[in-house]
């Protein structure tokens, strides 16, 4: 008990200082307590034990990670381990509560107990003492006069039995009167150990209660900046969609413009190269389809957040030649805030396709210019929404975006 209450002391003297390398201090884990307790306990300090601290891993994502996206990101997953480090919490302090609950029970049912037992030792203390006064007041048994004043063999026999018998009782009285204080002892001992128990149990109580509020009141900061970055994001999106639609309407109108150039170049022929020689299927980072990526183009078909990837991404070393996939007529879209610097090159017939993310633009290539199949037109980056290296690769079909592994066969 006093190692116990030794370490419990010198932990609470370590959890004075701050401490920026942890979320919260883990507690010292008693396998005296209730073993429901315990394994709450070492749950608890299993949760936080990897964990950085929550306000500082806060303040990094306000202060270090610039991209909306990425910071909502980073936001999820520290709000996920909050969760898991509050439920265990709620859970040693409900724990807690409950073995605190018991022993308070346990006590009060002891110290019932006691009260009867100390009784009847006071009561034999009492019979003890008024013996031992007679005993100093009279003398103790003098068996020589017992011998001469008995006046017949039978009154002597009497006597002497009457005699042993009031000594056997004393003996007894003695042993009996030695048990019951014992007795006592050991309740009063387990008394002590169960209220030492609540107290420290209680203790541990409210270090984790402290440590729950600051979890509940980081969560909530970092609730509230989600919502913050979750409007900003609405701005961006609105941003990126209104800017898509503005290169589809003049991607739509271009159409018509170079349809028959394209045409008569060579182009629209249904048939497509794969854009990055150099690199193969295997460089497929994510596919055409549903996303959870929040700037997506919106498709309700898709699960939440009902976004779609409209092509695929390519990723090779930075700086990799891209291809025109087929022949057709450059339209050039440098800066924009999704795609980047964008390539459009439309081949007639109502072909058109995409790549997105460039480091730059073939040297001499402008607007207008005809291109043909397999020459370099661009080279890989990571501009716009990229989070490295790649190109984003789409094959439109009357400006409606498709697979483009339906003609590439990746």
């Amino acid at each position: 008990m006093k190692v116990r209450i030794v370490i419990s002391a010198l932990l609470a003297t370590l959890v004075w200082f701050p401490q920026s390398a942890q979320n919260v201090s883990a507690i010292f884990c008693y396998p005296g307590d209730p073993p429901a307790v315990y394994q709450a306990c070492v749950a608890y300090n299993g949760g936080i034990g990897q964990q950085v601290h929550n306000q500082n891993q806060l303040k990094s994502i306000q202060s270090q990670i610039k991209n909306t996206v990425a910071q909502i990101n980073a936001i999820d997953q520290m709000i996920a381990g909050l969760k898991n480090q509050i439920a265990a919490q709620e859970a040693l302090i409900a724990r807690t509560q409950a073995a605190i609950d018991d022993l308070g029970r346990k006590i009060r049912f002891g110290e019932a107990a006691l009260v009867p037992l100390e009784a009847h030792a006071t009561i034999r203390d009492q019979l003890l003492n008024e013996r031992l006064r007679y005993v100093d007041s009279h003398g103790s048994v003098n068996y020589i006069q017992l011998v001469l004043t008995s006046s017949s063999m039978n009154q002597l026999m009497n006597r002497l039995v009457g005699a042993q018998q009031v000594a056997a009782s004393d003996r007894r009285l003695l042993v009996d009167l030695q048990q019951e204080h014992v007795q006592v002892s050991v309740a009063n001992a387990a008394l002590l150990e169960k209220k030492t128990e609540v107290s420290n149990l209680l203790k541990q109580q409210q270090e984790i209660e402290a440590d729950l509020q600051k979890n509940l009141a980081t969560q909530a900061a970092a609730l509230a900046y989600e919502q913050q970055l979750q409007a900003q994001l609405a701005t961006q999106y609105a941003q990126v969609q209104a800017e898509r639609a503005a290169i589809d309407a003049q991607v739509a109108k271009l159409a018509q413009q170079y349809d028959a150039a394209a045409r008569k170049a060579g182009g629209g022929s249904g048939v497509f190269a794969w854009p990055l020689p150099v690199c193969g299927f295997s460089c497929i980072t994510q596919g055409f389809g549903c996303s959870s990526f929040y700037l997506e183009v919106y498709d309700a078909n898709c699960p939440w957040p009902h976004k779609i990837h409209t092509g695929i991404d390519i990723a090779g070393p930075y700086g990799t030649d891209v291809v025109a996939a087929d022949t057709g007529i450059a339209y050039l879209y440098p800066g924009s805030v999704g795609y980047g610097n964008l390539l459009v090159i439309i081949h007639g017939n109502g072909y058109s396709t995409y790549y997105g993310h460039l480091s730059r633009y073939a040297p001499g290539l402008r607007t207008g210019m005809v291109v043909p199949r397999g020459t370099t037109v661009a080279f890989e980056g990571s501009t716009g929404w990229s989070t490295g290296p790649h190109v984003h690769f789409e094959i439109r079909v009357r400006n409606v975006y498709r697979d483009p592994c339906i003609w590439l066969g990746c």
